[in-house]
């Protein structure tokens, strides 16, 4: 069915498209100069990865870059539509924070099963050189809007950028305020009542003061309905974004830019359907005879909209986002310092048992507050030795509040009378688990990095990182099954050097291979249970990569590519279990260090201009991810098994990615855009008990997500300061779901499904960008 599907999807992208002469043919003056300027952006593609602008060719990192012009082009409006498009990139959908959440992997290094006890990420992510991205953020995935560029960096980042980035790194550019006067909206409509507006304004407030604002706001009715009227009616949303920036720049050589960022989302039901098949969590609290219970609406696939939840739910989170940023340039070095404060918030109730009986309720409240100061100063100019040299001083704190209650109803009833028991007869709002939590890191870091240009082929480079972290983690206020347990906290302190070190030859200016071996380090944590408190180790890994990037055919082809090979150490994996077997109060988390991992693989991508209209985009990438010794895992509901030899979660082999991109004149001021893409990932596990299903003899379903193919189409019509669009997302109906979320439940594990979408777009635009 896949290659059916696929070459299907191929023939209908190409079928939309005229012939490469016909393209010739159409293509008047007026595009030829607007498609050889955004050309040039591609082929010249300016990135800060190592924190100086830099054409793409030039960086010695693995990297996809989108460009402003390739993010309107693609109708890139979130994390998941660019992520798709780069090789060896996975996600899965959680829900823990929203209908738009998501857990990220590159290269197969991710939080591999991230629990609430570990305070740091694998991946780095930032916007304009803040890093948003900690646990204590709680960062909103909001719709993006006027952004100049995204940076997508594989293997370890650590020596140019203020906070850790073990495994990889995402980088946000955000249009800066100019001098120009600019206005620009739009507004968006698409299936399941789905309406965007938005609005930008760029203005100048003097001479050297200017200023430039965004606002946008998403309502839907989600895709999910709840058939039980005492719950919320379905999955919908409204999602609030603002944005404004101001830039000073009273001499030549000192510039400084603030912007405040708000982003706030509210959330109904999780955008989940019920599977049929219980998790291990469920099946240790119930029994293993226990069967999911189908109320009439039944399972995934052939149920992807009704559920049955009698629990109001919701699931809102806020975050503000203040951003300072002083940049002093010289003629021979530049200071930059960049100063960051987040608040966040997070308040999520839903139906913990995941059918219409009033069982169990969760109720969480998550806030975060997140400071951090940047210093960085580096060489200007073209200087036979380029360095960078900075140091960073992080402050985060979280709160958290977590409470599972009972509701008013001990047992269920079938519709043919059969009583089954659920709970022992407690009374309504019974606190069978409930506690609070604050962890706190302080992180102080320096980093540097130096290229030596021996000679104008060859180049050697060294860097290096010095991290210490305090984590410090308080259990409070706790309460199991009505009876208090003892408070208790705990600190412990981490300290590591990761260095760099990498060769590069130049064959020419456009073509060069690079080697390098680079560690990268996330700190370790506190493990906070009931009566005891025990650190776990941090995370280390090797990241040794070959490659090749290169400009050919006068500038027509660009191309990536790059090997590697990552040895991992001491993961981190949470497990939640009963401590006494079927006894629910006796919830036990715990964070564990698997012993070793490997992924290895490669990542190929190009850019080829294939008319003055037309151009192709591809990317392919292979991983192979194993434990190589996890003997001693413990899985929900306390299974223990080796996983040593099996594949790690969020590891899909194969990630290919292809599209065009069409934009020619029709008229005088009248022009057409197209842009097909096919988005490909192979079968992989969501999680560690999708890892280990082969060994416990758990069915493929769901714990194996399936391969699938998503044909995704994007076109419209400029005239003018107007432009008019439209878009079909995941045109041929592949059914699929990326992994799983909140397995536990009485209908079984939850799954994310992902019906076509379609709608239609409008925007109108004021002055010179």
């Amino acid at each position: 069915m896949f290659s059916s599907k696929l070459m299907l999807s191929a023939t209908t992208a190409l079928a939309l498209l005229p012939s490469t002469g016909a393209l010739a043919q159409m293509a008047a003056p007026v595009a030829a100069e607007a498609d050889a300027a955004a050309r040039t952006s591609d082929a010249e593609i300016v990135v800060t990865a190592q924190r100086r602008q830099q054409r793409l060719l030039d960086v010695p990192i693995s990297v996809s870059a989108f460009s402003a012009a390739m993010i309107e082009k693609a109708h890139i409006t979130e994390a998941k539509d660019y992520l798709a498009l780069a090789p060896n990139i996975s996600f899965t959908e959680d829900g823990e924070k929203g209908n738009r959440s998501i857990n990220i992997a590159i290269r197969g290094v991710s939080n591999v099963d991230l629990g609430e006890q570990s305070t740091q990420q694998s991946i780095g992510y930032y916007i304009d050189e803040l890093s948003t991205g900690s646990s204590a953020n709680g960062t909103l995935n909001p719709q993006l809007l006027d952004i100049e560029r995204i940076e997508v960096l594989r293997g370890p980042q650590g020596t140019y950028f203020g906070r850790n980035a073990s495994g990889g790194a995402i980088n946000i550019t955000t249009k800066k305020p100019t001098d120009s006067l600019y206005a620009e909206g739009g507004v968006e409509y698409g299936r399941f009542d789905t309406r965007k507006i938005y609005g930008i304004f760029n203005t100048p407030l003097a001479s050297n003061l200017f200023f430039r604002g965004l606002a946008s706001y998403e309502k839907s009715d989600g895709l999910i309905r709840n058939l039980d009227p005492r719950g919320t009616p379905n999955s919908g949303y409204k999602n609030l974004h603002l944005r404004g920036a101001v830039r000073f720049v009273p001499t030549e050589n000192l510039t400084w830019d603030v912007s405040v960022d708000y982003a706030r989302d509210r959330n109904g039901m999780d955008a989940t359907v019920p599977s049929g098949v219980l998790d291990l969590d469920t099946k240790s609290i119930f029994g293993p005879d226990f069967q999911a219970i189908d109320e009439g609406q039944g399972f995934y696939p052939a149920n992807q909209r009704n559920v049955r939840h009698n629990t109001p739910e919701w699931n809102n989170n806020s975050a503000t986002i203040i951003n300072n940023r002083l940049a002093w340039k010289g003629d021979d070095f530049s200071i930059h310092s960049i100063t960051g404060y987040i608040d966040s918030r997070n308040t999520r109730q839903f139906d913990q048992d995941n059918i219409s009986a009033d069982a169990l309720y969760r109720h969480n409240r998550n806030s975060g507050r997140s400071f951090s100061q940047e210093l960085r100063v580096q060489s200007e100019g073209t200087t036979a030795i380029e360095w960078v040299v900075g140091g960073l001083y992080a402050n985060d704190r979280i709160r958290q509040f977590n409470s599972v209650r009972a509701g008013t109803e001990t047992s269920y009833t079938y519709p043919d009378g059969t009583v089954i028991g659920l709970l022992p007869p407690i009374p309504p709002g019974f606190r069978i688990n409930e506690n609070n939590k604050i962890f706190k890191t302080e992180s102080i870091a320096a980093f540097a990095d130096a290229t030596w240009h021996v000679s104008s082929q060859f180049d050697l480079v060294a860097g290096g990182r010095y991290t210490h972290d305090k984590i410090s983690n308080r259990n409070f206020g706790v309460v199991a099954f009505e009876g208090a347990v003892p408070d208790i906290a705990g600190s412990k302190s981490f300290s590591d050097f990761s260095p760099r070190l990498l060769a590069r030859f130049k064959f020419n200016r456009d073509n060069n291979v690079y080697a390098s071996v680079s560690k990268g380090y996330k700190a370790g944590g506190i493990d906070i249970n009931s009566g005891f408190a025990s650190p776990f180790r941090p995370e280390t890994l090797w990241n040794y990569e070959v490659g090749l990037k290169g400009d050919l055919l006068d500038h027509s082809l660009q191309y990536g590519l790059s090997f590697f090979y990552l040895k991992w150490k001491d993961l981190q994996v949470q497990t939640n279990f009963l401590a006494i077997p079927g006894d629910i109060s006796s919830a036990t988390e715990l964070t564990l260090n698997a012993a070793r991992a490997t992924n290895k693989g490669f990542e190929f991508d190009v850019h080829a201009r294939l008319s003055p209209t037309l151009r192709w985009n591809a990317a392919f990438g292979y991983l192979d991810s194993k434990f190589k010794s996890f003997p001693d895992a413990v899985l929900a509901g306390g299974n223990q098994v080796d996983l040593t030899g099996y594949r790690l979660p969020k590891t899909p082999r194969y990630t290919i990615s292809t599209s065009l991109d069409y934009d020619a004149e029709l008229a005088d001021g009248v022009s057409l855009y197209l842009h097909p893409e096919i988005n490909f990932r192979s079968a992989a596990p969501g999680d560690l008990e999708g890892v280990a299903a082969v060994p416990l003899a758990l069915p493929s379903f769901p714990y194996q997500p399936k391969a699938y193919a998503v044909v995704n189409l994007f076109g419209g019509v400029r005239f003018g300061r107007f432009e008019i669009g439209g878009y079909v997302n995941n045109l041929f109906k592949e059914d699929y779901y990326t992994g799983t979320a909140d397995n536990f439940g009485l209908a079984g594990i939850r799954l994310r499904p992902h019906p076509r979408t379609f709608g239609a777009t409008a925007k109108v635009k004021f002055g010179a960008d």
